[in-house]
């Protein structure tokens, strides 16, 4: 035996224990023999057993402080083993030798890890519960090129890194090991030593099942343990454009949307009341904050840790999926913030995971104090590449918000002027991916800078995402329904600028969380005017996002007019809805969502240009915008008034002779509205109005919107 790969194993000092441990075929003093060597503190005896002849052992021999050897007798060929051993106060145990599986850690998939072909890291490295040889146990791989020795620690060895020392496998730094017996119940991190001799315990990076916090350890999970039931609803998604497709989106943030005696729902019991409450508001869409693993609740999910992990705060992975699962089979998709931009500065996770640094670069996001991913480092962009392409499919999610992108574009400093190269890159490369493998599926660019080209295709030097959040057009219109009456017109245009650029991307209209936190107040509340005002002017507000073009989006709370800001500490006000007000709004928004899905005129928006067409957008004097929006079989007549004065005989211009028939209005009484309703069939004159060969005259509510449908079109 070597001293030198003696001294390594047992001060833990090696990277490669398999070229000492395990079974060796020894051809010294021209003679062939087998040898077995093991490491074992704390153990006083070992022996060899022949898995096919019971009968045949063999007692090693102790030659250091932990360290047995042994010739197999006459033996020259390899055999099948398990190792028992005795301890100092005489327990036994028997188990098979993690070294004796070196053969199957797939030495040439690590070398790809490092190349443009990694895209499903995923697949390679963490825990993966498997069978080699007829025995079941767990394969573990980590990416720690700058470490001198890497240990898998857990339940099953004592949490001691000296007994599972993993093997480096390739040149780019992956250790590997095949732990027998290890189970999806057990607790394990990784215990790495650094070049400096310094111990770090770190989670696996990707872990799909982490321990509930504040415990810093994973599980190792089976991807493909769950069965899933949505064929139906994912067959039909698969030759979809959700360009020319509704998108009304829920945004939730599932610790604080409802408790139960002050705790968490679990994802199964969303899957009870969650999913049943967005499909009955008639929404396409969730979306779900918080999702990826994340230390500190006050986060919201936006400092993870785990890339790979749902949060173990509401249940299992697989309690996870069923919920997706639920959702799917009523119809709905499921959107995940995605957070690629950063990482918190947690000793347990990413920060300087081997000693130095890896997943970071050099200094920090200048406002939030943590760490930034290296894009130009081809594992580390492999590594965030895999986290989407596995949400994707191994757990269907329909879409991903990614977050910040302003911060990525321009290297966590909105302040610079020159954006980060290796940034655009790895978001075009994302983009690109994505769109080819996953056409059906959505990636959103949450997104506040003026970059041009954010939704063009990346073939026509876009980034290539499908749609980008309109920020600008939900501040102006939140800071529009903020000012009086009587100081709107000097606004007037500030509300209708988005119509100027929204041809520029594809945009989701965004009434986020982000908006009613840190003293912003709820949406109600930001509306001007008396009780009754602010309900009409938060239809108003919900009307213009759902007539002007664009995908939409609205936070939970939003729909039954929360009087209280949102707090990730606590639930919905649902005890609002014992008041009629609120309970109409709520029936507002499910009719809303109702209308949008059934009228493709308001969402078929591949060609803009065709879809919309203005009548009137700059009466200052009533405050009344009026426009089309139009398909190839349908024509809609959209009419706001953002002024507390109805209006009767109110001429709008249309470009079609012939009936039109009210089928929406805010201002019903059965939205507490004060009921200036069109109840009759209208029929255009040919008197020129707005630049348009005809009009109509219809009643125009307060503070309200009404739609009327064309009836005459030629199908």
């Amino acid at each position: 035996m070597e001293n030198l790969e003696l001294r390594n194993v047992i001060t833990g000092d090696s990277s490669h224990p398999n070229m000492l441990l395990g079974m060796h075929l020894d051809e010294t003093q021209n003679q062939e023999k087998i040898i077995v060597r093991a490491f074992c503190p704390d153990t006083k005896e070992v022996i060899v057993k022949n898995k096919k002849i019971p009968a045949r052992q063999y007692v090693l021999n102790k030659v250091d402080e932990g360290m047995f050897e042994g010739v197999m007798g006459k033996c020259k060929k390899p055999f099948s083993y398990t190792l028992e051993f005795k301890s100092y106060d005489d327990v036994c145990w028997e188990q098979d030798d993690p070294y004796a599986f070196i053969g199957q850690l797939h030495v040439e998939e690590a070398e790809k890890f490092s190349s443009e072909e990694s895209i499903f890291g995923h697949k390679l490295l963490g825990s993966h519960l498997t069978e080699i040889d007829d025995v079941k146990g767990c394969m573990f791989r980590v990416w720690a090129p700058n470490a001198k020795r890497v240990s898998v620690i857990g339940d099953f060895n004592n949490w001691d890194g000296r007994r599972h020392m993993m093997c480096k496998i390739s040149n780019n730094g992956i250790f590997a090991l095949f732990v027998p017996n290890v189970t999806e119940n057990d607790a394990y991190k990784y215990e790495i030593k650094t070049r400096n001799n310094e111990l770090l315990y770190k989670i696996d990076p990707y872990s799909n099942h982490f321990a509930v916090r504040p415990e810093k350890h994973s599980y190792p999970y089976d991807m493909n343990n769950y069965k899933w039931n949505d064929d139906h609803y994912t067959n039909n998604k698969l030759h979809t454009r959700s360009v020319n497709t509704p998108v009304s989106i829920y945004e939730v943030h599932l610790g604080s949307w409802k408790l139960k005696d002050g705790e968490f729902l679990t994802y199964r019991e969303f899957a009870d009341e969650l999913v049943q409450y967005v499909k009955e508001l008639n929404y396409t869409h969730v979306e779900l904050m918080g999702i990826m693993e994340y230390p500190f609740d006050g986060s919201w999910g936006y400092q993870v840790t785990g890339f790979f992990a749902p949060t173990s705060r509401y249940g299992t992975p697989d309690d996870f999926k069923y919920l997706v699962d639920c959702f799917h089979q009523n119809g709905i998709g499921v959107i995940l913030d995605w957070v690629p931009g950063h990482f918190p500065k947690d000793a347990f996770a990413l920060e300087v995971f081997d000693g130095e640094r890896l997943y970071e670069r050099q200094g920090q996001h200048p406002e939030w104090g943590t760490l930034l991913f290296d894009y130009g480092r081809r594992e580390v962009k492999n590594f965030l590449l895999s986290s989407a392409t596995m949400w994707l499919e191994d757990f269907h999610i329909d879409g991903l918000r990614v977050d910040a992108v302003a911060s990525i574009l321009y290297g966590g400093d909105l302040g610079n002027s020159h954006s980060d190269g290796e940034a655009v890159q790895f978001l075009k490369e994302l983009n690109g991916i994505i769109n080819a493998r996953y056409p059906h599926k959505m990636i959103i660019a949450e997104d506040s800078s003026t970059w041009d080209g954010v939704t063009r295709d990346t073939k026509d030097g876009g980034l290539g995402f499908d749609f980008k959040w309109s920020l600008g057009w939900m501040h102006d219109i939140l800071e529009y329904m903020t000012t009086e009456f009587d100081y709107r017109h000097e606004k007037h245009s500030q509300m209708t600028f988005s119509f100027c650029y929204m041809y520029n991307e594809h945009y989701v209209l965004p009434l986020s969380h982000d908006e009613v936190v840190h003293c912003k107040s709820p949406l109600l509340y930001k509306m001007c005017g008396d009780w009754w005002q602010k309900f009409s002017n938060l239809r108003v507000c919900y009307g213009l996002m759902y007539t002007h073009p664009g995908k939409k989006l609205l936070f939970m709370g939003g729909e039954i007019g929360q009087t209280s800001e949102w707090s990730e500490k606590t639930e919905l006000d649902w005890h609002l809805l014992q008041y009629e007000k609120h309970q109409n709004l709520q029936s507002y928004v499910k009719d809303l969502n109702m209308l949008y899905k059934n009228n493709e005129a308001l969402y078929m928006e591949e060609v803009l240009g065709t879809n919309f067409e203005w009548i009137n957008g700059d009466n200052k004097d009533t405050l009344v915008i009026s426009f089309i929006r139009k398909s190839a079989d349908q024509e809609l007549v959209v009419v706001i008034n953002f002024s507390i004065r109805p209006y009767e005989g109110y001429d709008v211009g249309v470009g079609r002779a012939g009936r039109y028939k009210e089928i929406f209005n805010s201002d019903d009484e059965k939205y507490s509205g004060s009921g200036v309703i069109n109840t009759e069939i209208i029929e255009s004159s040919d008197k020129s109005c707005n630049y348009k060969p005809n009009s109509i005259s219809l009643r125009v509510p307060p503070l309200g919107m009404t739609i009327l449908e064309y009836l005459d079109i030629q199908k």
